[in-house]
């Protein structure tokens, strides 16, 4: 189970599923919804909202 890189937050995996498509496939670093939200300066809502759409639209990550 990947773990968030900061805060060491073991990751549901919606969570490391969303880093993936909004930071790449290949990234090495995965992070909570909380510190995805400071990195790429949102807020969680939005990235719920986006988990919701991503699955909505048949993102193969989110399965």
């Amino acid at each position: 189970m990947e773990k968030c890189y900061y805060c060491d937050t073991e990751l549901e995996k919606d969570d490391v599923a969303l880093c993936k498509k909004l930071l790449g496939k290949k990234i090495k670093q995965y992070f909570c919804r909380e510190h995805l939200a400071e990195v790429l300066d949102t807020d969680v809502d939005t990235l719920t909202e986006k988990i919701e759409q991503f699955k909505e639209e048949g993102c193969t990550l989110f399965i």
